[in-house]
């Protein structure tokens, strides 16, 4: 980073008023730094002397001040202490939105323990695959945890009831702890992504989202997506350092969320699109907020126009990975020019596309948070993406695109199509062999409950609007599109809905 560079991240960041003013805070900051090095257990507690008895976390348990959150992390990280958590251990945390995951996950840093956040929906086979695969030495989990029994004889494990208070003297943090987040795992075995990132190397693509974003101190936020990825443990991160209340929920539906913010700021929803597909069916309300941001799967066009014409120029989205962080940021005014649309890189970083044909290639990303990158610096995204006005557009996975009849074709402009027939709700398309053709493509779609729309009207709607050798053979009609929590196409469920 060039000087010049360094002192417009800076000068952003200090308008942002992420760094404070009073020498009492930057004593609490000196401390907190010895005591637990650059980590999320800083994070907090500099949160707890900066912003007291503001409210931190509002869950379905009800709120939690940011002075009371250190004292329970204090207190758990007392108790994993004294069981014998260590630096270098890897402690998996497996809770759904609420203070447990937030408590488990800052205790275990504190410690310089690495922590691996899981799914609490994975299945026990599965789960057991990751914690064997991930080498982990303690997993703290919900009380309702329905698979601990299966799990209890193949390692230690603690439920969070069981975390008891008392002594909290704790010695300085030796390490800083890894944080290890799974991939999205939506076609084979997740694989864990580890990142210790320092200060220098967030700073620049920190500085990019508060240029970017309406971001303000003590803004309360509402999150709609699962803590345990990548999202919503940045969500987390940024919430700690502007004391902003943060709202969440075990389920994920964006009404409920909103409906308990009292606030005379309005929030700033963090959720993502098949979410928001569900909230503009089901809500016929239109809340005040400061903005809309989304990401971690494509924001089709349609709803990116839906969106923009109901709440307006709040709408941004999100591009990053969990190998590669946050690489680009879309505003409103480039949604409303390329809507679905990913922007432009956060600073800090490049994207480029390799090997175009029809404009399509395989993206490429180069910035201080990409993990394992060739020695040139760039890293293979896994997607595919075009510019189109300037503007990135990503058309989905590399592993996806086909050869059918000797033409390149891309389940995302089937994708794109469907999305736009107003008797659907949701669509999600798979590739299958082909003896005439090598492969085709297959589309599940969701109709309206008031739609008899028929496989050969929507077939002749779409060679309206598509080439013959990118219709899909067939299209079944389901009554729900199977997706991870992040709203990520499940592909192998998918696949086996479809056989059956």
């Amino acid at each position: 980073m060039t000087v010049l560079k360094l002192v417009r991240v800076l000068v952003q960041v200090l308008r942002s008023g992420l760094i404070p003013w009073r020498l009492t805070h930057w004593n609490s900051i000196y401390t907190a730094w010895k005591n637990c090095g650059p980590g999320f257990a800083f994070l907090s507690e500099v949160a707890a002397a900066r912003f007291g008895e503001r409210i931190a976390l509002i869950d379905d348990d009800g709120p939690l001040s940011f002075s009371e959150l250190h004292l329970d992390v204090q207190s758990a990280a007392g108790f994993l202490h004294r069981r014998g958590v260590q630096p270098n251990q890897t402690i998996a945390i497996l809770f759904s939105n609420h203070r447990g995951f937030v408590i488990a996950l800052l205790a275990t840093t504190r410690l310089g323990a690495d922590v691996l956040p899981l799914n609490p929906g994975l299945p026990p086979n599965k789960l057991k695959e990751i914690l064997s695969a991930q080498k982990v030495d303690l997993l703290l989990h919900e009380n309702e945890f329905e698979h601990s029994e299966e799990i209890d004889p193949m390692l230690d494990s603690l439920p969070y009831s069981q975390i008891e208070s008392g002594p909290t003297s704790l010695p300085p943090t030796p390490r800083a702890g890894q944080l290890a987040v799974l991939t999205s795992g939506t076609t084979g075995v997740s694989k864990a992504a580890r990142r210790r990132p320092g200060v220098f190397e967030l700073l620049p693509v920190t500085s990019g989202l508060l240029r970017d974003l309406p971001l303000k101190m003590y803004q309360p936020s509402a999150l709609a997506i699962p803590f345990y990825h990548g999202y919503g443990i940045a969500t987390l991160a940024l919430s700690l350092a502007m004391g902003s209340a943060l709202h969440t929920s075990r389920r994920y539906k964006i009404g409920p969320i909103l409906e308990r913010i009292e606030s005379s700021e309005p929030a700033v929803l963090i959720t993502v699109p098949t979410l928001l597909w569900r909230w503009l069916k089901e809500s016929p309300d239109k809340p005040t907020l400061a903005a809309i941001i989304t990401g971690s799967a494509p924001l089709d066009a349609t709803l990116c126009d839906n969106l923009l014409e109901r709440f307006g120029p709040i709408l941004f989205n999100l591009y990053g990975s969990t190998e590669v962080g946050l690489i680009a940021l879309a505003t409103p005014r480039m949604l409303q020019q390329t809507p679905g649309c990913v922007g432009l890189p956060l600073p800090g970083n490049e994207v480029r596309v390799v090997g175009p044909n029809r404009g399509i290639g395989k993206l490429e990303a180069r910035g201080p948070l990409v993990l394992q990158p060739r020695a040139d610096g760039w890293r293979d995204t896994g997607d595919l993406g075009r510019f189109e006005n300037d503007f990135l557009v990503v058309c989905g996975r590399a592993d996806s695109m086909i050869v059918s009849g000797g033409e390149n074709v891309y389940p995302h402009e089937l994708e794109e199509a469907l999305s736009a027939h107003p008797a659907l709700t949701d669509v999600g398309v798979l590739v299958l062999a082909d003896k005439e053709f090598g492969q085709r493509l297959v589309a599940a779609v969701v109709r309206q409950e008031d739609s008899d729309l028929t496989e050969s009207e929507l077939k002749t709607w779409l060679s309206e609007r598509l080439e013959r050798f990118k219709l899909p053979r067939s299209i079944h009609f389901m009554k729900q599109i199977p997706r991870n929590a992040l709203g990520k196409l499940d592909r192998r469920e998918l696949g086996a809905a479809i056989d059956a």
